[in-house]
């Protein structure tokens, strides 16, 4: 049977689908983008219906790649960003739940739905105080994961990414560094103080991961962390970037904080580990083909 990839268009999407290929996976594609292409599906983005899909084929699990990621956004418009981030999820395992409650699923979660922790590293267990609306619809959509793995028994996952980058990648952080050092590279302001800290995760092995997690997890309705382990420093993570660019810059930061946003954000990958996941790429090999990529895509 084939693996259901929703969100295939976008930017961790569309590295599943090459991974999973890669692996000899049968993968359909699904999202709004109005494309043709073999073993895809649109959906609607104003009335999403996943019966037909469920119903007409066959899937021995879906991913749930779609839905919005922007901290400000939700605040801004957070029945969008609930739309986006938990509806979509509802409406996903309702589906499944009708047509096919054999179908493995997988959400993609976020850190965001921690909060602002004062402890370290964060693993599954610990409560959830999220501070924005996209880590309280994050965490709904967690709920509801697990909801329908108690109540009717299917097969859920929920994963929790923490501090993505990598090729496609057209916001956050290194895309804002990489904007500011096109602007003027001797007079770059960077938000905040410097010393808030991420786990940073290539994106190719965000999709090594769910890999992983797809074969060995048990489907409960738990959460698994996705993370390398290894947290940095934005201080750090920006020396780092900019020392692979051409011209010498010069970078400070604005002492600000922003809204929703957590100092530390700090992984424990035990169970992840355990399940026998280790990073292909270092912070500095990631930059390096990220990158790469920014300056073709220029």
């Amino acid at each position: 049977m084939a693996i259901l990839i929703i969100g295939s268009e976008g930017f961790i999407g569309s590295h599943l689908v090459q991974y999973f290929v890669e692996q000899g996976e049968n993968i359909v594609g699904a999202d709004i983008k109005a494309i043709q292409k073999e073993n895809y599906f649109q959906v609607n983005s104003f009335e999403p219906n996943y019966d037909d899909l469920f119903s007409k084929h066959s899937f021995s699990l879906c991913i749930n790649a779609s839905g919005s990621a922007n901290v400000k956004f939700s605040f801004a418009q957070p029945k969008l960003d609930f739309d986006s981030n938990t509806l979509t999820v509802f409406r996903l395992l309702n589906g499944i739940k009708m047509h096919q409650p054999s179908c493995k699923f997988i959400n993609l979660s976020s850190a965001a739905v921690y909060g602002n922790s004062s402890h370290e590293p964060l693993h599954e267990g610990m409560q959830c105080k999220p501070v924005s609306p996209y880590g309280y619809h994050k965490w709904y959509a967690e709920l509801i994961c697990k909801e329908y793995a108690e109540l009717f028994g299917l097969q859920t996952c929920s994963t929790r990414l923490f501090s993505v980058y990598g090729e496609l990648q057209q916001k956050l952080l290194f895309w804002d560094m990489w904007q500011k050092y096109q602007q003027d590279p001797n007079n770059i302001q960077l938000f905040g103080t410097g010393n808030e800290a991420r786990d940073f995760l290539y994106v190719k092995d965000i999709a090594k991961a769910l890999y992983i997690i797809y074969k060995q997890h048990q489907f409960d309705g738990t959460a698994v962390n996705i993370a390398s382990g290894t947290t940095t420093s934005i201080k750090d993570a920006a020396a780092i970037f900019y020392s692979k660019l051409p011209q010498t810059t010069n970078f400070t930061f604005t002492q600000a904080s922003k809204q929703g946003d957590p100092d530390i954000l700090a992984a424990d990958t035990t169970k992840l580990s355990l399940y026998g996941f280790a990073t292909t790429f270092h912070l500095s090999e990631g930059l390096e083909k990220y990158i790469q990529w920014l300056q073709e895509k220029k």
